[in-house]
């Protein structure tokens, strides 16, 4: 997509990221509001640099822009030499291209981040998160001049609600035969093999004996683990089935037949953690209690509420939403960094192997759900390419979700038990969900 008309490509080059364009993005910080808001708390001197170095900026020696931020103030805002690294407690990098998107359309810095466009060259991400809505805000006060951008909006309308199967007019085994070839039929050869294990097969005596020897705050971390896989393996379970019946009545009976072996190894999922709470733990906390405000905003209300969607609404982006959520965020981001959380406790420490054994098997299962998934999302994208910018927008928002859920899981803890540290979990669940983005070509 095109982000600004061509006649206006001139005037870009020439307007943008000259001295006059600073002194007024300066004057423009200091008078706006929002920015005295949203910025009231943060105290950051930070570099903006654009590799390569554009036409228009003036300095030869320049790299960027140099921020002086203090308070909702920018008492200096110019041209960065190489010389205020050193000073600045950040420095974000991108090339020309991405600075007058971001600028033109207001982008959210630190989501451009987390999707690979922009780099934290220097500075913690978990800071930069924590104050988001002041860099957000920030580049919202940038000058953008008339005529250098076109927008697009795609409006699209709601599929009527599916009609119920009444009758069958022909069937692919007795036509054509099944594709065995067929990516969802070859998952599903995967998922007889490796998916074929028993959760009240796995011994957790030897758990039970260790779990006795931890520390309170040890105990602890591992309850809030295992509280959020609890409920979230149980809600996905619950939710999965409005896809399930959208891919069947739309025929496609390879897909169908994976997905039921996703639903039952789900249920599996969802009766390990419950055996391994019953069987280790010597009290039933209230594991509730460990259920933050985002967490319940993701699992609680967007999950359901984008997969069941899907009973009166079959269409591609209502597809592509349910699949985003449950495949790209629960499974792809969360889940994902929360069994190397486990690991990271477990496998370094030797402890509870009934419950090591049963992580290994769930990752295994879990890797080929998301390998459908994003088979799913890349099918309705290439037969609906008009719909990359508005999945790409869902997928921003539930990022955001899936980052304050990792913010919201460390905030209890002055020092985290086991060595976890949220800086290293929020850097790896960024990179779980740009591996996947990567892979789709958004």
């Amino acid at each position: 997509m095109m982000w600004f008309k061509k006649k206006s490509a001139e005037h870009q080059h020439k307007d943008y990221f000259t001295q006059n364009w600073i002194n007024e993005w300066k004057d423009q910080i200091n008078t706006s509001t929002n920015y005295q808001r949203d910025g009231s708390d943060w105290n950051a001197p930070l570099i903006l640099k654009i590799l390569p170095k554009p036409d228009s900026i003036e300095d030869k020696n320049a790299i960027g822009f140099f921020l002086n931020l203090q308070y909702g103030e920018c008492l200096e805002l110019r041209y960065a030499t190489q010389q205020d690294t050193d000073k600045s407690d950040i420095v974000l990098t991108a090339d020309e291209k991405t600075w007058l998107k971001m600028i033109q359309e207001k982008q959210d810095p630190t989501m451009m981040i987390m999707k690979g466009h922009l780099k934290l060259e220097k500075g913690s991400l978990v800071t930069l998160s924590t104050h988001r809505k002041a860099a957000k805000s920030l580049l919202k006060t940038a000058p953008v001049y008339s005529d250098s951008k076109t927008t697009s909006n795609i409006n699209r309308t709601l599929n009527e609600p599916s009609s119920v199967r009444t009758e069958h007019i022909g069937f692919v085994t007795t036509k054509k035969g099944l594709d065995f070839d067929s990516f969802p039929m070859r998952l599903f050869q995967k998922a007889k093999i490796f998916g074929i294990w028993n959760p009240s097969d796995i011994d957790f005596t030897k758990d039970r004996e260790q779990w006795i020897s931890l520390n309170r705050e040890e105990k602890t971390i591992l309850i809030h683990l295992s509280a959020l896989f609890m409920a979230g393996e149980e809600a996905v379970t619950l939710d999965l089935l409005p896809l399930i019946q959208t891919i069947s009545k739309e025929g496609r009976i390879e897909e169908e037949i994976f997905l039921t072996s996703f639903l039952w190894e789900e249920a599996k999922h969802t009766e390990f953690f419950s055996r391994f709470v019953a069987d280790v733990m010597t009290d039933r906390p209230d594991f509730e209690s460990f259920h933050g405000p985002f967490y319940k905003i993701l699992f609680y209300q967007k999950l359901p509420s984008f997969l069941n969607a899907l009973y009166t609404d079959t269409s591609p982006l209502a597809q592509l939403k349910a699949s985003g959520t449950y495949n790209m965020i629960v499974e792809g981001t969360l889940a994902e960094t929360g069994y190397e959380a486990y690991d990271t406790m477990l496998k370094e420490n030797d402890l509870l192997p009934g419950l090591q054994k049963g992580i290994t098997l769930l990752k295994q299962d879990e890797s080929r759900h998301i390998a459908y998934g994003l088979y799913l999302i890349n099918r309705l994208l290439e037969d609906n390419p008009d719909l990359k910018q508005p999945f790409e927008e869902h997928l921003e928002e539930l990022l955001n979700d899936a980052t304050n859920i990792i913010h919201e899981i460390f905030e209890p803890y002055d020092v985290v038990p086991f060595g976890l540290e949220k800086e290293w979990f929020l850097d790896y669940s960024i990179r779980q969900f740009q591996h996947r983005i990567n892979k789709l070509g958004l």
